[in-house]
């Protein structure tokens, strides 16, 4: 079988970016294992963007900055879990990674499968005129679940590549070229609690429900996205409320980086007025959206049943 490694040298990438996309996978082997040693409970502290955070949070970021920082081709890393951007002044390139090192901790404490969401820019991405999509080179997430797996988005790559952890510490090349269908049934509605405040979005609920789609929902991000790569397609939708009115979700950390997995897998990733996430233009690293991700029918209905005059 073909180890990630052997994979990346196939494909026609810049040395810097083989070397940090093999820092990740290293990074993600560790947090899988403090996965297994450390507490997942919160403990009442709160990351940078307000939530609450366990010892796992803490430690997952830690291992995450110290790999690229380590890889020596990262000139700047921002993480969901810090205030501040961390700058490498001896960097040999001018690389940008973000990352949401431990996304799903609402529900990890329960022994529900989380993960990690990665993305790699050529340099840093706030302010571009273009959009966050602007210079975005890879997508990375790892699943640490029953099995502990490892989806890669590469810019000269036809769909995405699978890769799973073996007993031996490898990533292995299980499926390539994955994509999604144009239409699923499947729908993961995050955030329903804003079906109180919401007519628009109390009505994309009630047709998913009456149209006799499937509710694949885990509460991690990161997770219902990897359900709908492989499992052929489905949307993903977390609208605003009155607690959050741009959103809960990060931009930087968790928007861009599957709006570009999703794009490469053929699917698409949306606000819900309908601005390609990849054209928004971030200017904060904490900045927050509101997200419709998946199949591109799918995606298309929902807008014109939220936008629909009622």
């Amino acid at each position: 079988m073909t180890h990630l490694a052997a994979y990346l040298a196939q494909h026609t990438l810049p040395e810097a970016e083989r070397d940090i996309v093999l820092a990740l996978a290293r990074a993600g082997k560790y947090v899988n294992a403090a996965v297994r040693l450390r507490d997942t409970f919160k403990d009442g502290s709160a990351n940078a963007s307000g939530d609450t955070q366990s010892s796992l949070d803490i430690t997952s970021d830690a291992i995450f900055v110290e790999h690229l920082t380590d890889s020596g081709v990262v000139r700047t890393i921002g993480s969901e879990e810090r205030d501040e951007l961390v700058t490498c002044a001896d960097a040999r390139a001018d690389y940008f990674v973000a990352f949401d090192p431990y996304d799903g901790g609402s529900v990890g404490d329960a022994n529900i499968t989380f993960g990690s969401i990665v993305g790699v820019w050529a340099d840093n991405p706030l302010g571009a005129p273009d959009g966050i999509g602007t210079q975005l080179r890879i997508a990375l997430t790892i699943l640490y679940g029953p099995r502990v797996t490892l989806l890669l988005a590469l810019p000269e790559a036809q769909g995405v590549a699978l890769f799973e952890l073996d007993e031996v510490g490898e990533f292995l090349l299980v499926r390539d070229n994955i994509t999604i269908d144009k239409h699923s049934t499947y729908f993961a509605p995050g955030n329903l609690k804003a079906c109180a405040t919401s007519p628009a979005y109390r009505a994309l609920v009630d047709h998913w429900i009456t149209g006799g789609s499937k509710l694949r929902y885990a509460g991690a991000l990161v997770t219902d996205i990897g359900h709908m790569l492989l499992k052929g397609g489905g949307i993903f939708a977390y609208p605003a409320d009155d607690d959050y009115p741009q959103g809960r979700l990060r931009l930087l950390y968790e928007g861009a980086p599957l709006a570009y997995m999703l794009a490469r897998a053929g699917g698409v990733g949306v606000t819900t007025d309908g601005t390609p996430l990849l054209d928004v233009v971030a200017t904060t690293p904490h900045q927050r959206t509101t997200l419709l991700l998946g199949s591109p029918e799918n995606v298309r209905t929902a807008l014109d049943v939220m936008h629909t005059d009622r």
